[in-house]
């Protein structure tokens, strides 16, 4: 059961980093672009993910379900705070995961990181054979055990603004790849029910090699809802392509307006998940 929770407590951690990832400070996309840097402090957003983990015939060995609630604390100059808290449920037994506090730069990093940014550059991006001129946005992080370069490509008129991000870690030698992720946009403006409305949305899928493992998640991203995910579905595969897990997110409930608030799955109290008009 140990190592269930511990996979479940960096998917709940993972998910606020997942949601603030991918944006660049003064010199690149700026705080209203960001999934939850438009957003007032107090929105927050509760969000459902069921894991399965097969063993090597393909069979379902066990389940874990966490919901998630995600509560934007601050936005600052250069990042956001996020308070994410979590109830899980494994091997039959439910139970509260204590308040973590997340730090996020715009684009992603640990507060305090050693970003270093350059300036960004003019360039284009196809997505459904149409051609949307963007800005190339290229910075890395420094820490002692190894290094973070970072490319993006991000348009500040076209949801879901940043429309391509590759990251790849190294080791503090830079010799060897640690882990390589790449996120890209697949489909522009598509209709996507989130909870009783239709919304315009886009489609995104998001590739990260680590180890032996390649996990591969299809995500629907929707601009007014809190931290832009609404939905996923994910697997984890091994080198030889073996399934290993597999997760589906789905959103509970979210509120843009902090000032109306009725109580919720978190005991506290929630607001129509309507934006204003």
């Amino acid at each position: 059961m140990s190592r269930l929770v511990s996979r479940a407590m960096a998917l709940v951690l993972g998910l606020a980093a997942l949601s603030a990832s991918g944006l660049a400070q003064e010199t690149g996309i700026p705080a209203e672009l960001h999934p939850w840097g438009r957003f007032k402090p107090g929105t927050w957003k509760t969000v459902r993910v069921v894991t399965e983990t097969l063993d090597e015939q393909g069979h379902v060995v066990s389940t874990s379900k966490t919901d998630t609630k995600t509560t934007l604390l601050n936005v600052g100059n250069d990042g956001v705070t996020l308070e994410v808290e979590a109830c899980m449920e494994v091997a039959g037994k439910r139970f509260r995961v204590e308040p973590q506090t997340v730090r996020e730069g715009f684009h992603g990093e640990a507060a305090g990181s050693n970003v270093q940014l350059k300036e960004p550059t003019n360039g284009e991006i196809a997505i459904e054979d149409r051609k949307i001129p963007c800005k190339i946005q290229r910075l890395s992080l420094v820490a002692p055990n190894g290094k973070t370069n970072l490319t993006l490509h991000y348009s500040t008129t076209v949801p879901p603004y940043v429309l391509k991000r590759q990251c790849v870690v190294t080791d503090a030698d830079g010799d060897n790849t640690v882990s390589e992720t790449n996120k890209d946009a697949i489909a522009l403006d598509m209709p996507v029910r989130v909870l009783d409305r239709l919304r315009n949305g886009s489609y995104v899928r998001t590739v990260h090699k680590s180890g032996k493992t390649t996990v591969t998640t299809l995500s629907v991203v929707v601009g007014d809802v809190p931290g832009g995910v609404v939905s996923h579905s994910s697997k984890e595969v091994d080198k030889n392509g073996r399934l290993l897990r597999r997760s589906t997110l789905e959103l509970v409930d979210y509120n843009t307006d902090p000032d109306r608030e009725r109580s919720g799955l978190f005991g506290r109290k929630r607001s129509s998940r309507r934006p204003k008009p």
